[in-house]
């Protein structure tokens, strides 16, 4: 009978797979000793992958992009703008985290006429036991000696071409790196009464942890318990049926709305009829009274960012507390949500910060960033489609 146990230990051990991947901010403002707020309304996140011989930590940015496993030369924006153009540069020079075919040995040709080729990796559990996979993936640039970099794509749809098809989670599983396709984001534990704590302008630091392959009842089953799993449908979008607020002189509440959840952003993006409530309710005060102040970012010639900041001083602190809690409820689920003043508000550059922002236009959908991700740890299975 020990003996028989001893086997299902073992073989529960073997059939556990998943890889863990520490991850880091990287956007433009890299360089700068104090960060732009609009570097925690969007920014870049990547993971640094050992590859290739000698072996070589090459950054891989995490996304949904509908992209293959592919290495393509380092771009942290799009712009066709001589100044941001040097400013990457700076950047790139700075940093040794790229990947160059002509300088691993192990560096194999499959296919060049689908640009397909392949090289060693060594990846880490969550255990951080290392083993050693042969992966293939795609890249267009093979004949100069660009700096590459790494695509994680967690939302792409796969097409039906078979060997032909380099998506992350195919190859991850043809490998044998993975069985499950669990997406889980782990951070540091959530402390709540942490008030008024400041946003991290310090990028060399560890942002949080990608898990893949697992689900958290797997490869922590003392602290996630599968019976506690709730599963939704769906892939980075929450079916909310209200949401709301109430305050002492206003209840707020929207009907049937969907909230995206994106792991690139620590704000969360507001709809316009909220917005409206809000000012009503608590900052047309504050402003008139000259504590607080709305500010407008430049996104495009069309499109402004809209945020509000506060003066960082106990009397606004005193009056932040009596902010409405924010509640977003699955009602089909019975799951409740909430976020309150304490969460809802941040120090950056000795400014108080209001971490829900809102777009030109008539919105009418949330989007919640990385606040959302660190309360609640969430798990989007990439096959299934499902949100636990």
């Amino acid at each position: 009978m020990f003996a028989l146990i001893l086997y299902i230990l073992n073989l529960y051990c073997i059939e556990a797979k998943n890889i863990a991947l520490p991850f880091k901010k990287l956007t433009m403002e890299y360089l700068n000793e104090i960060k732009t707020i609009s570097d925690f309304i969007n920014f870049n996140i990547y993971t640094n992958i050992s590859m290739g011989t000698p072996q070589k930590n090459v950054a891989h940015f995490i996304c949904m992009s509908n992209r293959f496993f592919y290495y393509d030369k380092f771009r942290l924006q799009h712009t066709i703008n001589e100044e941001l153009d040097k400013i990457q540069k700076e950047i790139e020079n700075s940093l040794d985290i790229f990947y160059n075919i002509h300088n691993s040995s192990t560096f194999h040709i499959l296919d060049s006429s689908f640009n397909f080729y392949s090289d060693i990796y060594h990846l880490y559990d969550i255990k951080k036991t290392e083993k050693t996979y042969n992966l293939s993936f795609v890249t267009y640039d093979i004949k100069e000696n660009y700096n590459l970099t790494g695509t994680l794509d967690l939302n792409t749809q796969e097409s039906s071409y078979g060997s032909y098809s380099k998506y992350l989670f195919r190859i991850l599983k043809d490998a044998g790196v993975i069985d499950d396709t669990y997406i889980t984001f782990l951070y540091g534990e959530y402390d709540l009464n942490d008030n008024f704590n400041y946003l991290n302008d310090n990028y060399d630091n560890i942002l949080g942890t990608l898990i893949l392959g697992d689900g958290p009842h797997i490869f922590a089953p003392d602290k996630y318990k599968e019976e506690e799993q709730i599963k939704v449908n769906g892939r980075y979008v929450l079916e909310i049926q209200e949401v709301k607020f109430i305050s002492h002189s206003f209840n707020f509440s929207e009907i049937n709305k969907q909230v995206s959840l994106k792991f690139t952003s620590e704000f969360i993006k507001g709809t316009l009829q909220y917005r409206n409530i809000i000012d009503s309710v608590f900052f047309n005060e504050l402003i008139q009274a000259n504590i607080c102040r709305v500010d407008y970012l430049e996104k495009n010639l069309n499109e402004k960012t809209y945020i509000y900041t506060c003066v960082n001083d106990d009397i606004t602190k005193e009056k932040i507390k009596s902010f409405p809690t924010l509640y977003f409820e699955m009602k089909n689920y019975n799951l409740v949500f909430l976020f309150n003043y304490k969460e809802l508000f941040k120090v950056h550059n000795n400014t108080i910060y209001f971490l829900i922002y809102f777009d030109g236009g008539t919105y009418t959908n949330w989007e919640i960033g990385e606040i959302f991700l660190r309360k609640y740890i969430t798990s989007f299975n990439y096959y299934a489609k499902t949100i636990s």
